[in-house]
């Protein structure tokens, strides 16, 4: 009995760190619906084009920082687990604090870069004068934010990492509400037009690093003052009584040497986002050249594939805090020990299980979907066949989803870059040559890619997980 109750309540904390996150994932498409719907009524078509380009290329590059998320909360998870089997906080902020400072560089880079990214950008797009200036207002405003808006990510992954997934809820919820409502008021109150946009994602960024700040201080006192007899219990008195004896910071914790372990994770999950994003804009690009009813089903079912990420993303952040966790407790790194295993076990069964009840909802409602995104008939006959594809992707991707979790909670970052590469070589490009010489380069070529991609991905994964060395073998 005590095992079977065990084995229950691991897998409720699976279920209650994966349902704030899965709500939160949803919950972000929202903010770019409003901003659209507002700069789609300023007067002009070009306010909304080029601000459109200039959040997209924002988004792109902080997509492709994401492994700041993904490496914090690997490590967060693992000092937590840690800590709780030794008891001790000596150094609990190690990584906290070097990624906070890594996130900072990077930023300040993205900030200096300024000038030569939004060049580019205009080299390869071709607006008219308005909608140019409308993209370069934009993102000129958005950049200089950067090193708050990659903080940020920093901070959730520490956040999901030690478990305080509705923490995480509350802040991106909350400040998406925010984002919305000083979108209203900049931009109808006071006519700041594209420009007020911008400057309403700033400021919801600063409050959201001030918010989440606030949560890790919160949670580090509640955490440490159940062991640490002498710390105080009011909150000021307690900042000053870490501050002074460092007991979160170890002797090491900025030398030059102990930033090795957080440079290389994040160079390796770099590189891994950017193969990925790479197939993503073959496909977009590709797609487009095969005309404008292929663009515009491409469109449509980008969408779907994004819900679905964002669906199998929230699974996927539990599992790297449970699993990042467990991997902390143990003494030995490389061996995959038995209460590890049973949480790999448990996060493979919830993630079949998210993935099979989204093929379904896709099975059930996709005609419906496509008829919410357009009205025009030559589209809506066109995304037909791509039925199939909708249907079956949600339970191809969901185990290169979870196994990323689960190798994230690892941080073993060089085995999700390989499974990346060899994914992206054989799995994206060789399916598409292969089906392309076989039969013909179309649009449907490009999606049969993506499904190679993502179960390339899931296979490249399992196999190296199976050969890992188990302490039960």
């Amino acid at each position: 009995m005590p095992a079977l109750a065990q084995r229950l309540g691991r897998h409720y904390t699976l279920l209650a760190l994966a349902f704030p996150m899965i709500l939160a994932n949803i919950s972000q498409p929202l903010l770019g619906l409003v901003d659209t719907a507002v700069l789609g009524h300023l007067g002009a078509p070009e306010y909304l084009a080029g601000t459109a380009v200039g959040a997209f290329l924002i988004s792109q590059l902080y997509w492709l920082c994401g492994f700041f998320r993904q490496s914090m909360t690997g490590l967060s998870a693992q000092s937590k687990g840690a800590s709780q089997q030794s008891k001790q906080f000596t150094g609990y902020w190690d990584d906290l604090t070097r990624a906070l400072l890594f996130a900072i560089s990077v930023g300040l880079l993205l900030v200096a870069l300024q000038s030569p990214i939004l060049h580019v950008l205009q080299g390869f797009t071709d607006l008219p004068p308005l909608a140019a200036t409308s993209l370069a207002t934009y993102f000129d405003i958005r950049i200089m934010n950067a090193p708050v808006a990659l903080l940020n990510l920093v901070t959730i992954g520490y956040l999901v990492g030690q478990h305080r997934t509705k923490a995480v809820l509350l802040l991106q919820v909350g400040i998406n509400c925010l984002n919305i409502l000083l979108n209203l008021i900049f931009v109808y109150g006071f006519a700041l037009g594209v420009a007020g946009v911008a400057y309403a994602t700033v400021i919801a960024e600063w409050i959201m690093l001030l918010w989440s700040l606030y949560w890790i201080l919160k949670h580090t006192q509640q955490l440490t003052t159940k062991h640490w007899v002498t710390a105080p219990k009011n909150k000021l008195s307690w900042c000053i009584y870490v501050l002074r004896t460092t007991e979160l910071l170890s002797p090491t914790a900025l030398k030059m040497g102990a930033f090795k372990r957080i440079l290389s994770l994040n160079r390796d999950l770099f590189f891994r986002s950017l193969l990925l994003q790479f197939c993503l804009a073959f496909l977009t690009y590709q797609g487009a050249r095969f005309g404008v009813e292929a663009a515009a089903v491409n469109a449509i079912l980008m969408q779907f594939f994004i819900l679905i990420a964002l669906g199998l993303d929230g699974i996927a952040y539990a599992i790297e805090a449970m699993i990042g966790e467990s991997h902390g407790e143990t003494n030995d790194p490389t061996t995959i020990s038995v209460a590890l295993w049973r949480d790999i076990k448990i996060s493979l069964l919830w993630s079949s299980i998210v993935g099979v009840i989204t093929m379904i909802k896709m099975a059930i409602g996709y005609g419906f979907f496509v008829s919410m995104l357009t009205n025009q008939e030559s589209v809506l006959s066109a995304a037909q066949p791509y039925y199939w594809v909708m249907v079956v992707l949600p339970f191809l991707a969901h185990w290169c989803y979870c196994l990323d979790g689960v190798y994230i909670g690892f941080t073993r970052g060089d085995v999700m870059r390989n499974s990346m590469f060899i994914s992206a070589v054989v799995g994206f490009f060789g399916t598409y040559l292969v089906f392309g010489y076989l039969f013909a380069f179309t649009n449907m070529t490009l999606w049969m890619a993506l499904l190679g991609l993502q179960t390339t991905r899931g296979l490249t994964l399992g196999w190296h997980l199976y050969r890992m060395p188990k302490a039960s073998d």
